[in-house]
């Protein structure tokens, strides 16, 4: 294969884009922040202010100056992030300068009467700059407060400040409902469904860039980043709920072409239907809610996100970025863009972010705590959808060209090192995930408390010598899963709209995704907007040039009329449509009307817990293994010249062990992309036998025909004797030392050793042959965390997480002595405990070589 050879070979492509934070360093601190990046094996970076002094000022340009100059001299490429300070929105600080660009929100207060009644009046609170919508009469229910009936519009009884209403028989609210521009969250952005906030966007942030750089667009610059552009609506991403539609204080996201919009669609009922999106009103609040977001995802859609994207394209540069996905943000207000897909459409790339913590190894399946140790996050979220829904947009969307950016790695904390980075990293391409943003680069002076880790630190991270081994495989792997084609089995239908109509029925995607994960299913998850435009035929349908046999819709009270008559159309062509745990109801969109049920129910309503029986059953799978292996993860790729399976470890602590059936034809070999070989596959008819440790991955590619990599087999013999160890400790930004003769292999982290050890460790010993091997398998036993062993002077190999094993030539030993060194570095975590506030909640791992060192060999 062609992408085998390319990476074999080095020349691969750069797929890495780290941000680079820019405080208004000097030249020569901007310069060495360049060539570090670039050391690290990168070929672009993403220019963030975080913040600068003068962002799009005199300093600024200069330092731009700066940064493209090196760019130019080591052939990178340069993004920069849209504005001064993230979320983008903020219009450089400039808000205060245009008022207009504010947002506007529409609001409501509630006024309760017991009729009936005569002669009352209801006041009207109109604060400066607020503007009366209308007045809505309805009914309460004294048992549930979220409910209301019998809603009237009352607008036309407004006398002045006062509304005047004769209240009938019971309990009824008069709901007073205006438009403000006084908000709780994001006070300091604009209005991002606003077109003419976003064109200030352009002329503040991106227009200045491009008169002082034209001639290096779509060559030095390649684009610019958005990040986390949100509603900013309601505080509060991560409380479920909060930013929801139905949440009965929560201020509604509001614009002029909103306003006008509604008032069209609504017709007479606008005001009603505007009381039916905060309250549950029988028959009209699925419709009404249904409507409401689609109309503000919409705008979000076009004015935000299409408008920049298509002025970087027409100004040759690529417009890329991520939006708040967290706990269901993705499809909600607040903190969130309403819909994922329409949020990112208008870029050249999809993206998502994972920083925080949000994802750990073993969490997949439950609620876990967050970085302050008190609030939890969603765990099978982050695990099992936020990735595919990114990697699915990539491979839907044309313009996208199959590429889907993470920002990553950013906030966990010093505690988090080289190990966890590995396995994040794969997570992420197991999923289909193929450009990366690292979070972040910092030529702050140490020690900069903004976010960690960070992965030079001024020198100060010990690990930097060895992030480029993690850059080179996201590279090299990222390279094999562009360009060509993923291979999955079902569609998925994203939940937005479902939620929409009725949050507290519609069962959350990651429940089902988790279940299809587990059981080796792979999946996209494809949007309504998607999904109405693919035509059913023969039992599939095609979504983006990928083959769905199934469509999957997870629980939800209601539908979509355009989603039912869709399921309808398929169905009838024979494609399994599965309803999980029940039939919705189909509502009628952009109208309020009775919700009906369909005639004849449309697919099948099937159990959660039946799912993955019934596709197995159907043949809706392509790998299957000899035993349950819950925690591995695969991801097909087919190329012009052949296919790939990345197979991924995410178990922390089991290993797996089994044979596993595999879609692919002919010969098959693994390519290892840590250390760039191709090694043996043992085959047994359409079974590859697979044997991965915890944190491990390798991909299963075509016979290559090129030379394998040295194996050490199950015989071989112990061919060492290893002597006493001697141990140097070098704290990490000291300059003294520590030295231990005899030393034992034990945790340097224990109470009664080093509790504070942060640095790189040296152990030395001398390893007597007494014979002469072909091939050595050196076993390192249990490392934290970075381990890089010579021999007689030679680097023999790198390991960043396990295995930690590594099949050396045995040329490099000589019969009798050798010396050998064992050079371990770990994280910052345990010297930062007390100043990082990021790292206190992940667990602080041992320190040092604890081994045992085996070493075996092969004559």
């Amino acid at each position: 294969m062609r992408k085998i050879q390319e990476v074999l070979e080095n020349r691969n492509g750069n797929y890495i884009l780290p941000f680079y934070w820019q405080h208004g360093e000097d030249e020569a601190t901007l310069r060495e922040g360049m060539k570090r990046i670039h050391e690290a094996g990168i070929g672009a970076v993403c220019v963030e202010s975080r913040p600068h002094p003068e962002y799009v000022g005199p300093k600024w340009w200069e330092d731009m100056d700066i940064i493209l100059d090196e760019a130019k001299k080591r052939d990178m490429k340069v993004w920069i992030l849209d504005d001064a300070h993230f979320p983008t929105g903020y219009l450089n600080g400039r808000l205060a300068e245009f008022p207009q660009a504010r947002k506007q929100l529409v609001v409501h207060y509630c006024i309760d009467v017991v009729g009936p009644t005569k002669g009352t009046s209801f006041v009207i609170k109109l604060e400066d700059e607020e503007k009366l919508l209308g007045v809505v009469a309805a009914r309460r229910d004294r048992k549930n407060k979220e409910s209301m009936a019998d809603l009237v519009d009352i607008s036309d009884h407004v006398q002045g400040q006062k509304v005047y209403w004769d209240a009938p028989e019971g309990l009824w609210s008069v709901v007073i409902i205006k438009t403000t521009y006084k908000g709780r969250d994001r006070q300091t952005h604009g209005n991002m469904i606003d077109r003419a906030t976003v064109r200030l966007l352009l002329d503040i942030c991106y227009e200045p860039h491009w008169e002082h750089y034209k001639d290096e667009f779509g060559k030095t610059i390649a684009g610019f980043f958005s990040d986390e552009p949100q509603m900013g609506n309601s505080g509060g991403a991560s409380m479920p709920g909060i930013a929801q539609m139905g949440n009965l204080a929560m201020p509604l996201s509001w614009c002029g072409e909103m306003e006008e919009n509604l008032k069209e669609q609504w017709g007479p009922q606008f005001l009603l239907a505007l009381t039916a999106c905060w309250y549950e009103v029988k028959d009209m609040s699925p419709a009404a809610r249904l409507s409401y977001m689609d109309n503000v995802s919409k705008l979000f859609e076009v004015n935000f996100s299409q408008q920049l994207g298509d002025w970087c394209r027409e100004h040759g540069v690529e417009y890329i970025g991520h939006i708040i996905e967290d706990n269901g943000s993705h499809a909600r207000l607040g903190h969130g863009p309403a819909h994922f897909f329409r949020s990112l459409w208008g870029q050249d790339m999809s993206g998502i972010d994972v920083v925080l913590q949000q994802i750990r190894p073993g969490l997949e399946d439950t609620e876990f705590y967050r970085i302050d140790g008190q609030a939890f996050y969603n765990g099978k979220l982050f695990h099992n959808i936020l990735a595919k829904m990114g990697s699915s947009l990539g491979h839907m969307d044309p313009k996208k060209k199959g590429r889907t950016m993470c920002e990553i790695f950013g906030a966990y904390g010093w505690s988090e090192g080289l190990k966890m980075m590995k396995w994040l990293t794969d997570h992420m391409l197991v999923r289909g995930i193929n450009w990366y943003v690292p979070h972040a680069f910092t030529m702050k002076d140490f020690h900069d408390p903004d976010c960690p880790p960070h992965f030079y630190a001024r020198g100060n991270n010990p690990q930097y010598p060895y992030f480029k081994y993690v850059m080179n495989y996201m590279n090299r792997v990222s390279h094999l899963i562009s360009d060509g084609r993923h291979v999955p089995m079902v569609a998925l239908l994203y939940s937005a709209e479902g939620e929409w109509m009725d949050y507290k029925t519609s069962q959350p995607l990651e429940e089902v995704a988790l279940e299809l994960n587990r059981a080796q299913i792979d999946y996209e998850i494809v949007p309504e907007d998607v999904l109405v435009t693919c035509r059913a035929e023969d039992g599939t349908f095609m979504v983006g040039g990928e083959k769905m046999q199934a469509l999957i819709i997870s629980a939800r009270g209601c539908i979509s009329e355009r989603m039912y008559h869709w399921c309808e159309e398929a169905a009838a062509c024979g494609v399994p449509v599965y309803f999980v745990d029940g039939q919705p109801k189909v509502v009628q969109p952009l109208a309020i009307a009775e919700s009906v049920l369909p005639e004849k129910p449309v697919g099948c309503v099937i159990g959660l817990e039946e799912l993955v029986p019934e596709l197995k059953g159907k043949g809706m799978y392509e790998i299957e293994c000899d035993s349950a292996q819950p925690y591995l993860r695969y991801y097909h790729y087919v190329q012009n010249d052949g296919d790939l399976i990345l197979f991924f470890n995410e178990d922390p602590v089991n290993a797996i062990d089994t044979w596993v059936k595999v879609p692919m034809n002919g010969e098959v070999c693994w390519y290892d992309a840590f250390d760039n070989v191709l090694r043996r596959a043992e085959v047994d008819g359409d079974k590859v036998k697979l044997t991965l440790t915890p944190y491990q991955a390798l991909v299963l590619c075509n016979d290559q025909n090129g030379a394998f990599a040295p194996e050490v087999d199950g015989n071989a013999e112990v061919a060492a004797e290893l002597k006493e160890w001697q141990l140097t400790l070098m704290p990490a930004g000291k300059d003294d030392l520590c030295v231990v003769e005899e030393a034992e292999l034990v945790n340097l982290a224990a109470a009664d050793q080093y509790q504070e050890f942060s640095g790189t460790m040296i152990y030395e010993t001398t390893v007597i042959m007494t014979e002469k091997y072909k091939t050595i398998a050196m076993d390192l036993g249990d490392v934290y965390e970075t381990a890089e062993v010579w021999v007689n002077g030679v680097s023999v190999g790198v390991r960043v997480a396990p295995p930690y094993t590594l099949i050396i030539d045995g040329d490099v030993f000589v019969q009798g002595e050798n010396d050998m060194k064992i050079v371990v570095v770990n994280t910052l975590g345990h010297q930062q405990s007390q100043q990082d506030r990021f790292g206190m909640t992940l667990p602080q791992e041992p320190v040092g070589l604890l081994g045992p060192v085996v070493i075996k060999g092969v004559k």
